[in-house]
C-alpha cells in the first residue's frame, strides 16, 4: 500500500507541474495568434513565416550521441526528412556542437555519397569551412531558395563524414503547400 501511495503522490505532483505549464504554453500560443503573428514553431528545429514563404532552420551538427554524434539535429543515415514548398526562401543556423569540426552542404540524394563534396545541388546551400570543418561551437548560416523540385540530402562536408552517416533528407516539393520536418 505504501508503494501504490508513493506513486499516487509522484503522479499528483506530475498533474500539478504539468497544468500551469499547459497553461503558459496555451497564453503564450493565444497571444501570438491574437498578435497576428505570422510566424508558426513547426518543431523545435524548424520555424515558419507562411505569408512570407520562408522558413528556418536550425541544424545541429552532434545533437546528441546517435551514430556516434555523426548526426544533424539527432538523426542520420536519413533518418530525418525536412521539406519545403518549391520556391520558398530557406534560411538554416549551423551549429557544431561537437568536438571534432563538421559542416553541411545540400546533395542530390545519390548513392554513393562522395568522401569529399564539393559542389552543392542548390546555389548557396553549404557551410564554410566545408572541407575543414566549423570548429566547436562555431556556427555559419545559409540562405537559398527552394529550387528545383527533388530529393536531397544534407550531408557533413568533412571528408569520410557523410559516408558514415551523417547526413538527413531535404525534398523541395512542388506539392506541399507547408514546409514540414519528420522525425
Amino acid at each position: 500500500m505504501i508503494g501504490f501511495g508513493r506513486m499516487a503522490a509522484v503522479a499528483a505532483l506530475g498533474v500539478c507541474l504539468t497544468i500551469p505549464a499547459a497553461r503558459r504554453a496555451a497564453v503564450h500560443l493565444a497571444q501570438h495568434r491574437d498578435a497576428g503573428s505570422p510566424v508558426r514553431d513547426t518543431t523545435t528545429f524548424m520555424t515558419v513565416e507562411a505569408a512570407a514563404k520562408k522558413v528556418s532552420i536550425r541544424l545541429y551538427a552532434a545533437y546528441g550521441s546517435q551514430n556516434g554524434g555523426m548526426n544533424f539535429n539527432g538523426g542520420s543515415r536519413g533518418n530525418q526528412t525536412i521539406t519545403v514548398p518549391l520556391g520558398w526562401a530557406v534560411h538554416i543556423d549551423f551549429q557544431n556542437k561537437d568536438a571534432i569540426p563538421h559542416s553541411a552542404i545540400l546533395l542530390p540524394d545519390h548513392m554513393p555519397l562522395p568522401m569529399q563534396p564539393d559542389n552543392p545541388a542548390i546555389a548557396r546551400a553549404y557551410t564554410k569551412d566545408l572541407t575543414a570543418g566549423i570548429p566547436t561551437d562555431g556556427t555559419d548560416t545559409m540562405d537559398f531558395t527552394a529550387q528545383p523540385a527533388g530529393n536531397y540530402l544534407i550531408v557533413c562536408g568533412v571528408p569520410g563524414h557523410g559516408p558514415s552517416g551523417m547526413y538527413i533528407k531535404f525534398v523541395v516539393s512542388a506539392d506541399a503547400k507547408a514546409p514540414s520536418y519528420a522525425r
